[in-house]
């Protein structure tokens, strides 16, 4: 009897072991067919983590000091904040880490270049860590980040990446030369290029004007996106990776803009660089650029000129490109790293944080609760170009995520800057980039 109670005792103990054990386990469990997910919640040892960014000047002076309050408050978290250089050095590193197995915890990256890392597993799923009941995401963090940021990190229901620094594709406009010249700000394509051509000045009569109505930037590939969807299509397909460059809606897309180009009341940026610097000048009555060079606008506009802004001018539809870049983890990294990660990433982009970051830069928060916070709504009251971007919310898309979209969009490029010039017919310039876009879009696949 005694050894029997001593066997059953033993036999409780190891039961009662078992169950600690499973209970916890950081891998995956399943439960009725469904994978749930268990993460490491909260670090509780010293850890250290990566972040590759492309942020320079004020922008990288916002994340620097960000970074210092986050570690101050997450004694067991050290953050190395590293600038990679522009964009495209950014973006080249990460392959080159990719290909030597060595990226880093986290990256600022566009979703477009995003979905390549997805296709090879090498992106960690934030899903668990936001729905965790300690460190995770309340329903009102979710309502709180504007659905066109949110669903920019989504694939297959996955949140693979959050939004970081966005902003809007948005019309600018001298004050004075409308007023002027009485002319309302445009809202419809009609309006648009009607104002462009009464606000153009030539007035040696030698053809090239000394102030153009409207600038826009020298590649507008990567741009043309908002002027398709308001014709009433898209750049490509994400789900068939199918190319609409030649389409009648890219077609009259490009006609609208090469019509005022032709007439010589738009140009590109050209020598300029940037199609804001025209308009800062005096040599443009409006421009389209991105809300993010608001700062460069404020410090470089000539004395006597009065900058304002206003949404895209619409045709069919009245949708708004936004645009920016997220900030995603590798699964490369250990869990602790990836725990790390994620509360570092949950603090950037907080109400307080995104406001900061906004109120510094030209970029917009990625929290709608940003509009009531103490800084941001000063910076709101002082300069009101920056509510513009919360107002068209509504309206707001972002580009398709395609792996080798962008070098397709690339061939569309070349293509458009032959119609620009009168070298190529619109019709065989689509045509032209369709075969030779579709042709880069599956090359940048394959490899």
């Amino acid at each position: 009897m005694r050894k029997k109670l001593l066997s059953l005792l033993l036999c409780g103990v190891m039961m009662a072991s078992m169950l600690v054990g499973c209970s916890t386990t950081k891998d995956e469990k399943k439960d009725n067919g469904e994978n749930k997910a268990t993460i490491a919640t909260k670090v509780k040892e010293p850890v250290k983590i990566t972040f590759w960014h492309a942020m320079s000047g004020v922008n990288e002076e916002a994340i620097k000091k960000i970074t210092t309050d986050f570690e101050s408050k997450n004694p067991n978290i050290k953050v190395d904040v590293v600038n990679q250089g522009d964009y495209l050095a950014l973006f080249d590193k990460l392959m080159a880490s990719a290909k030597s197995k060595q990226l880093p915890t986290i990256t600022q990256v566009y979703s477009n270049r995003l979905s390549w890392y997805i296709s090879k597993d090498l992106v960690t799923d934030l899903t668990p860590f936001m729905k965790d009941s300690e460190t995770g995401f309340t329903d009102a963090d979710y309502k709180d980040i504007p659905e066109v940021f949110l669903a920019d990190g989504i694939w297959n229901e996955k949140q693979y990446a959050m939004p970081f620094n966005k902003s809007q594709m948005v019309l600018y406009y001298n004050e004075e030369m409308l007023k002027e010249a009485g002319i309302d700000v445009p809202t419809t394509w009609k309006e648009w290029a009607d104002a462009a051509k009464k606000l153009t000045k030539d007035e040696n009569g030698d053809g090239e004007p000394e102030v153009y109505g409207c600038v826009f930037a020298n590649n507008l590939s990567t741009d043309i996106a908002p002027w398709v969807k308001q014709a009433g299509g898209s750049t490509m397909d994400e789900k068939t990776n199918k190319l609409h460059f030649d389409t009648p809606e890219m077609k009259e897309a490009v006609e609208f803009l090469n019509s005022m180009v032709q007439d010589k009341t738009a140009r590109l940026a050209g020598d300029d660089q940037n199609a804001n610097v025209p308009l800062q000048d005096g040599r443009a009555a409006m421009c389209v650029a991105s809300t993010s060079a608001l700062p460069y606008i404020e410090e470089g506009t000539a004395e006597g000129i009065t900058i304002n802004a206003a949404a895209l001018p619409g045709n069919k539809t009245d949708d708004q490109l936004y645009y920016g870049t997220n900030v995603a983890v590798f699964n490369t990294a250990t869990e602790q790293e990836q725990q790390a990660a994620w509360e570092y990433i949950k603090y950037l982009t907080s109400t307080e944080n995104t406001a900061y970051f906004a109120a510094q830069t030209g970029y917009i928060p990625v929290r709608k609760s940003a509009q009531k916070d103490p800084e941001f709504s000063k910076i709101l009251d002082e300069k009101p170009i920056k509510q513009l971007s919360f107002d068209c919310m509504d309206k707001g898309f972002q580009g398709t995520r395609n792996i080798g979209g962008i070098n397709a969009l690339d061939e569309l490029g070349k293509q458009l800057d032959l119609v620009f010039n009168g070298k190529k017919d619109i019709d065989q310039a689509l045509k032209d980039a369709q075969k030779k876009g579709t042709k880069a879009l599956e090359e940048a696949k394959n490899n």
